[in-house]
């Protein structure tokens, strides 16, 4: 059973191809030390790197990953220097690429994106983010 006590994991990484790796890592080895299940580990761990991708794809600065952890839900966050927001496309299967905010819109409980106010210290950035529910697995 997960711990009650909310939590919060805060990953820095340079943007780099190897990124989406050591996030898809990070996110498995704290959620499960924290005794989510495999299946919700599985989910967060594919939609984190899909963020991660994406964000070391269209942006060209470091990349900040938070995992936020509540007794009902856990909400990953990935922010970047790009200041686009991205939105879901539907995907075929016989494309290569575009992909990953679909699996997010399919996939997560809730997900959604905003731009970085300019009197915050990263004028410019947007979060992407998504929630799992934890009863749900």
């Amino acid at each position: 059973m997960p711990e009650l006590t909310p939590w919060e994991c805060h990953l820095q990484l340079p943007n780099d191809p190897r990124a989406p790796r050591i996030a898809r890592h990070t996110i498995r080895t704290t959620l499960l030390s924290h005794a989510h299940t495999p299946e919700l580990t599985d989910k967060a761990e594919l939609l984190t790197s899909e963020l991660v991708s994406n964000t070391v794809k269209h942006s060209d600065g470091p990349v900040s990953v938070r995992l936020n952890s509540c007794p009902a839900t856990i909400r990953v966050g990935v922010m970047d220097n790009h200041p686009e927001l991205p939105s879901a496309v539907p995907s075929t299967s016989d494309q290569d690429f575009g992909r990953g905010l679909f699996l997010v819109d399919v996939l997560a409980d809730t997900w959604g994106r905003y731009p970085l106010v300019p009197n915050s210290r990263t004028p410019g950035w947007k979060v992407v983010w998504f929630e799992l529910s934890v009863l749900r697995g």
